[in-house]
């Protein structure tokens, strides 16, 4: 008996190509049209959350939040966008009902502001909604909400669309924080495999088909879908073909010479504090390895009594070396004590690189809070 597969070629890469397509789609139902704003019923759980004051470029904002009562959490996301902006893309919060946390990407300089909400989901998959903030995004690390630091490779993120025809990447964040994106339909895609399928629209300029990216650059879950099983049905036929072929000779596979690829110093981030309170100022300053004053200052000084930190950020191709942070002690005026106790701290995108340390700074006067080595 002949197999039905030799007599049908086209249905057997048809099937394994609509096979491919659905492995890379997923087998849950679409997590997009779950998601979309009042597609859900109300649910009685309730959500807890401290706004983020401000954001900062230099930072991955953290989000932080608690639902109770905590057995019929499900799953929670934070919904964000640049001020301004049309649509808004998610980030999922992990971790135990009690203690929630999103990570999102950096805004941009050129960014206002920001736009978030949360949104948690029961088990019965009704959802609340909590929110809707603003906050700032102010420059360099004045912003004192809760944020990551950021290695130079980027933040590692995977962000969520919220409908068909999005952008992959969020306009007004920072590109390089973004790794992965979710399409509408529930699938995980890699940056790459999003911005190769939102390419045909945005160079050119004509409008994709159907089922394609619209003029502006923006994803379309079917394009994805039509690209892997194109890939599938091309892996078929040359399979196929070779099967089929009487001809012994193999096809080559081509090879290339690799280019060598040019050395490029390493992208570093290095935050040095200083934080003390009562009368009298300190200044902090970073020492660099060829003896100078480096980074950029965010002072604080004798506006007030209470606590107030001062900061040196420290960005870019930093050179390897020693570096040396000091604490310079000036007097505010009269009462202003002869010593004053300061907590010195640095931090990197490496961790940390001096302890939270008690420093007795001289008023007027400078002493060594620490040194550190960048390699």
């Amino acid at each position: 008996m002949t197999h039905p597969r030799a007599n049908s070629p086209n249905r057997w890469r048809r099937a394994i190509a609509v096979g491919t397509a659905a492995a890379l789609l997923g087998t849950s139902a679409p997590l997009g049209a779950r998601m979309q704003i009042g597609q859900t019923p109300e649910s009685p759980i309730d959500i807890s959350h401290d706004p983020l004051a401000c954001m900062t470029p230099v930072l991955a904002p953290e989000v932080d939040a608690g639902v109770s009562p905590e057995q019929d959490y499900e799953k929670g996301y934070v919904y964000f966008r640049a001020a301004g902006t049309e649509d808004y893309y998610y980030a999922k919060m992990d971790g135990p009902a009690a203690t929630l946390q999103a990570i999102l990407p950096r805004p941009l300089p050129e960014t206002r502001a920001v736009d978030y909400f949360l949104r948690a989901y029961d088990l019965r998959e009704a959802s609340k909604r909590k929110g809707d903030w603003t906050p700032p995004v102010v420059p360099g690390t004045t912003c004192q909400s809760k944020g990551k630091i950021v290695p130079a490779a980027g933040a590692g993120l995977t962000i969520g669309l919220t409908r068909e025809g999005q952008t992959p990447y969020p306009p007004g964040f920072n590109k390089k924080d973004i790794a992965k994106i979710i399409l509408v339909s529930g699938a995980i895609v890699t940056i790459a495999q999003a911005l190769k399928s939102a390419g045909a629209s945005s160079g050119g300029g004509t409008s994709a088909g159907a089922g394609g990216a619209g003029a502006g650059g923006g994803l379309s879950t079917g394009v994805i879908v039509a690209g892997a099983a194109a890939v599938a049905g091309a892996a078929v036929a040359v399979a196929a073909n070779n099967n089929n072929n009487n001809n012994p000779t193999r096809t080559p596979t081509p090879t290339s010479t690799p280019t060598p690829t040019p050395t490029v110093p390493p992208l570093r981030f290095v935050q040095a504090d200083a934080s003390w309170s009562g009368s009298g100022d300190v200044e902090i300053h970073v020492i660099g390895p060829g003896g100078q004053e480096v980074g950029q200052r965010f002072p604080a000084g004798c506006e007030s009594t209470s606590n107030r930190t001062e900061r040196v950020v420290l960005q870019g191709a930093l050179p390897a070396g020693t570096y040396r942070v000091d604490l310079e002690g000036r007097s505010c005026a009269a009462g202003t004590p002869a010593s004053i106790a300061a907590i010195a701290s640095v931090q990197s995108d490496s961790g940390q690189k001096c302890p939270s340390a008690f420093v007795s700074v001289p008023v007027p006067g400078t002493v060594t809070a620490c040194q550190f080595t960048l390699p």
